[in-house]
């Protein structure tokens, strides 16, 4: 039985819609679409949306702001600005780097300015623009608001008049429905699903025109339908061409008078889902397996020589997120990230020596306020107490720290003591961080002969040399192919070594009757590379052989799923867990629940999943693609379906996806920056390392570049 799913709906995403009206493209600020343009905040200066004299205008608080401009072609344009300075001042406009045109500001009041950009300035595609403003004053007085911006081919761009607000694109009580003024294009960037239909219905108070347009990089534009509107609605179907995973921006275009729609989405037929009665969970295991690349896996990777039969196992009764990232490329952040639900530029815990601070509020503290008996057996350095994370937990142990043995073996023995030491009478929520894959690479000989049986004498030897592989990758112990093939022997060595005690805990969860009424969530803060890129080891890069882990779940009652598609991340996990547990996650959580599809549901937009490396990177994926920005004027694009090893940058020949992900990391980004006051960055905190702690990390490789 088929049935219908919605994959956008356009209306609850208004935000994410590109205006124009004519030739000229329209950019409005102080709205929440404007993070399409200013990342945020991130790195671009720019400040939060305020009221000024009666308009939503973006407040730029200091000297300069640095915009995206997305140009539709590259021959010569009029650029188009409204703002205001507070006092009188020097305005200078850059495009791509060079100056365009100096104008004095006279302050007070807002001011158009129309300003033609000469042949070679501006490129189709990505154009950095930047404003810089010299003026004296106090602090207060400095600054400038920006009201809205036009791009135009056309010869007479002081006609062009403002965009359309968003409540003039809104119908009042109708959250459902879009309203296009006449002459104004809307356009919806989105992957074409497969079985994808445009779906609405259509009216309009007067007598108008709507079409319906396909603009992709891959080819001309495809007027889709076109269709006379009146006031008796119409149902609208286009069905969109799904034979390749191209990126188009469906345009919706209004001519006459204002079109509205009911409704519009595109959605997909498939398979009808029926209402899933769930256990009621009682317990919770969120085990992470340190350095775990996902490829090792077989439900990642059929052809991987890996082998995991307690893994495989968990996967009779447990559902595969094909498409897991964690938010950043080494541990310490990216644990804080997979207990608190914030991203690291927001919990601040990704330098060496930064502290989480007491201020985020943990998974483990919610559950226990809620009665929960909270436990973590940890096995890696920097999740400890030095480092602030021993916040909320009634059993806690951290191997390294406490100079245990840290091998699973002894983990596991100590989990299955804990179940029947706990109290029997209270739901319980256990972390397990096991490292086995982490370096040093140690594996019993009988695990490394399953991959490297010959005879090795070489120089790789991690019981020799602890912090052999920062040393490989910087070059210092240059290795042939027969060393490469050891090295990577005894990693999966310790795949397959620590999947035999990871199985003894689920056993001891059957044993002891616990599996039935306890979710289990299994994945990795973060993989490792080969030299996929050139290197080995993680903490150095955002290609996904560091930042696609394994998130494999099982939900008490509900039938698995093999592989759920949506894009998540580590921040997702804990109102994921949350929800689960029939509990509302707080708003302060910046991750978003995938129950709704691990129970088989969809969401009424594409799921995005962001990532970032210290400052200077961000990453986003949605569908086949992922994005990686470094700084703001560098753009790599990748087809992650035919391309999985990220090696061919697309970026330069496909423009309308560069800028449908980076419109959607700049949405992404709004919901965690400094401009959204519901979830506002925590302070830093740093602690200094001391020689036991030094030791204690090198013990574990964690030394120079290879720190992380």
């Amino acid at each position: 039985m088929s049935a219908i799913r919605v994959h956008y709906a356009f209306a609850r995403h208004g935000e994410a819609a590109e205006m124009r009206r004519g030739s000229s493209q329209l950019f409005d600020f102080g709205v929440p679409g404007d993070a399409k343009y200013t990342l945020a905040g991130w790195l671009t200066f720019a400040g939060e949306a305020r009221d000024f004299d009666g308009r939503n205008a973006l407040w730029v608080r200091g000297r300069g702001v640095r915009l995206s401009l997305p140009a539709d072609r590259g021959d010569s344009h009029w650029l188009t600005l409204e703002l205001r300075s507070f006092a009188a001042a020097n305005l200078a406009v850059l495009v791509n780097g060079k100056k365009l045109a100096d104008h004095k500001l006279q302050g007070k009041q807002f001011e158009n300015l129309v300003l033609p950009i000469a042949p070679g300035l501006l490129h189709g595609g990505e154009n950095a623009l930047e404003l810089r403003v010299a003026q004296s004053g106090t602090a207060e007085g400095r600054g400038f608001a920006l009201d809205f911006m036009t791009l135009s081919a056309d010869a007479t761009p002081a006609q062009q008049p403002k965009p359309p607000t968003p409540s003039e694109l809104s119908l009042s009580g109708q959250p459902d429905a879009v309203r296009i003024p006449a002459g104004i294009r809307l356009g919806y960037a989105l992957e074409v699903p497969k079985t994808g239909e445009f779906r609405a219905r259509v009216s309009s108070p007067g007598k108008a025109q709507l079409s319906v347009r396909a603009v992709r990089d891959s080819g001309p534009d495809v007027i889709l339908a076109a269709l006379s509107v009146d006031a008796t609605p119409k149902a609208l179907s286009v069905e969109l061409d799904s034979s390749t995973h191209d990126v188009i921006r469906l345009e919706l275009a209004a001519q006459g008078d204002a079109v509205l729609l009911d409704g519009p989405a595109v959605v997909t037929h498939g398979a009808a889902t029926t209402a899933t009665k769930r256990k009621p969970i009682r317990n919770v295991l969120l085990y992470l397996i340190d350095t775990l690349r996902a490829d090792k896996l077989s439900p990642y990777n059929a052809a991987t020589r890996v082998s995991t039969p307690g893994l495989t196992r968990l996967l009779e009764s447990a559902s595969v997120m094909q498409h897991a990232r964690s938010q950043e490329n080494w541990t310490k952040p990216s644990v804080a990230t997979l207990l608190s639900s914030l991203f690291p530029w927001q919990h601040n815990t990704f330098s060496d020596e930064a502290v989480l601070p007491d201020s985020v509020e943990i998974l483990p503290e919610i559950l226990q306020k809620g009665g929960f008996f909270t436990g973590a057996f940890i096995a890696n350095g920097y999740v400890s107490d030095k480092f602030g994370f021993k916040q909320g937990w009634q059993t806690y142990r951290n191997y390294i720290r406490e100079g245990r043995r840290s091998v699973a073996q002894s983990v596991a023995g100590d989990v299955l003591d804990w179940f029947d030491a706990r109290p029997q009478d209270k739901p319980f929520f256990l972390y397990v961080h096991t490292i086995d894959p982490h370096v040093p690479y140690q594996p019993p000989s009988t695990f490394l002969s399953m991959y490297d049986a010959a005879a090795y004498t070489g120089p790789v030897n991690f019981r020799h040399d602890a912090e052999l592989l920062e040393k490989i990758k910087l070059g210092r112990i240059p290795l042939n192919p027969r060393d490469k093939l050891h090295l990577e022997a005894l990693y999966d060595g310790e795949i397959s070594y620590h999947d035999v005690h990871f199985d003894a805990i689920l056993r001891g969860l059957d044993k002891r009757g616990l599996a039935d009424d306890t979710l289990v969530v299994v994945t990795a803060d973060h993989g490792e590379e080969f030299w996929d890129h050139g290197s080995v080891g993680h903490g150095h890069s955002v290609f996904d052989e560091l930042l696609h882990v394994p998130m494999i779940v099982r939900v008490p009652g509900v039938a698995p799923s093999a592989r759920i598609s949506a894009d998540v991340g580590l921040v997702d996990v804990a109102p994921t867990i949350l929800e689960a547990l029939g509990q509302t996650p707080p708003p302060s959580m910046a991750g978003r629940s995938f129950l709704p599809e691990l129970l088989g549901a969809s969401a009424d937009a594409p799921r995005v999943s962001v990532a970032g490396f210290m400052t200077g990177w961000r990453t986003l994926a949605v569908g086949s693609w992922k994005l990686v920005q470094r700084a703001l004027d560098k753009s790599f694009l990748y087809d992650t379906a035919s391309d999985s090893g990220e090696s061919h940058d697309l970026a330069s020949e496909r423009p309308i996806t560069v800028r449908y992900l980076r419109g959607a990391l700049g949405l992404a980004l709004a919901q965690s920056s400094p401009r959204n006051t519901a979830r506002p960055a925590h302070a830093a905190e740093t602690t200094a390392i001391d020689a036991a702690t030094e030791q204690q990390l090198r013990s574990l490789g964690y030394v120079g570049s290879a720190r992380h």
